[in-house]
């Protein structure tokens, strides 16, 4: 038994670094990186000029890519909470959401049933609903003990850990090895973007945990779980699970994750339909073991979309080409030829 567990985490931990792996080669593609420019980008009320790199999509349409700066996923993350903030409150986002809460409100008044039916489907197909893993990294802080990392030692196990933040860690590490070693302005935007976002979210999901305080399904007392809102903080972290169900951070990440990747590459088709299949099948497992409700969902995607969408905007800018009345397409840009060498660039199609 123990070998077969042994052989478990080592099969799924290689699966993981394939996956990062295949990943990496498919994005990778010859000639992906874009030319080197230098443009102005606007920065605290004025423009500076800044280095990046431009890529065509397609005939019609060029997407630029700012040269991230060092350690700007941590101090973009104050303005993202800020623009998050906004986002919420926006009038031309109200229709949206109230979509979200009016589809949150009548999943919840549900939750119990489907709950129930979700772990009966678990029990039919012999799914495992506990949750096991075994610690592999931790390290000590006087008599305390952090973990670092668990490795999952059954399947709905290794579906839950999709969520857990790990798989994000290595695609973000992925990313940023290949944009160092190829000097892709795009792969070190999508490195430094997931970085941002996993601050971010982390800071906006707890918050609104703690606003809620729902209990997670194993610890339920009643149906549907109980709702205590802004539960004082010792009492929080005495039992957590009794208060942090409301919204899912796993679900939340693994959108935000799909969400930065699909917008960086956009002619990646597989990016969408493999990410939002391990979405639903992250949502299921959580369900399966009792750690979250399905009510816990919706909001926990618009918050990932977002926070995903905000990262995003920061470090591209899509750029449409104008085509003239024959027909021909052109663009003016400056260039960066190298060190304090400027220029301008004329680019004609036809």
């Amino acid at each position: 038994m123990k070998t077969k567990l042994i052989s478990f985490q080592l099969g799924y931990l290689i699966l993981i670094l394939l996956l990062c792996c295949i990943s990496m080669y498919s994005f990778a593609v010859p000639n992906t990186r874009g030319k080197d420019t230098l443009v102005y980008k606007s920065c605290h009320n004025t423009q500076k000029l800044t280095k990046a790199q431009i890529l065509n999509l397609n005939s019609s349409e060029s997407i630029l890519f700012y040269k991230p700066r060092p350690f700007e996923f941590i101090t973009n993350v104050p303005s993202d909470l800020g623009r998050f903030g906004k986002a919420v409150v926006a009038k031309k986002n109200l229709a949206n959401l109230g979509l979200i809460l009016g589809s949150t409100a009548v999943i919840v008044a549900f939750d119990q049933p489907i709950l129930d039916a979700a772990q009966q489907f678990g029990r039919f197909i012999n799914l495992d609903p506990d949750r096991k893993f075994v610690r592999a990294i931790s390290f000590n802080i006087g008599n305390f003990a952090v973990p670092v990392l668990d490795i999952p030692q059954n399947l709905n196990s290794a579906f839950y850990f999709i969520g857990e933040g790990w798989p994000s860690v290595l695609v973000a590490g992925s990313f940023f090895g290949y944009g160092i070693m190829a000097n892709d302005y795009r792969a070190r935007q999508t490195s430094s973007q997931l970085a941002e976002m996993f601050f971010t979210l982390a800071i906006t999901s707890q918050v609104l945990k703690r606003m809620t305080g729902r209990q997670s399904p194993f610890n339920s007392t009643r149906s549907g779980g109980e709702w205590h809102p802004f539960t004082n903080l010792a009492t929080y972290q005495a039992d957590v699970s009794n208060y942090d169900a409301f919204p899912s951070g796993h679900l939340a990440t693994i959108m935000a994750t799909i969400t930065i990747i699909a917008g960086n590459y956009p002619s990646s088709k597989f990016v969408k339909p493999v990410g939002y299949s391990l979405l639903g099948i992250l949502g299921y497992a959580m369900m399966n073991n009792g750690v979250h409700w399905m009510g816990d969902y919706p909001v926990a995607i618009a918050i990932g979309y977002t926070c995903g969408k905000i990262a995003l905007s920061r470090g591209q800018k899509k750029i449409p080409l104008k085509a003239s009345l024959s027909g021909y397409k052109s663009s003016l840009l400056p260039l960066f030829f190298g060190h304090n060498g400027y220029g301008l660039s004329y680019r004609l199609t036809f």
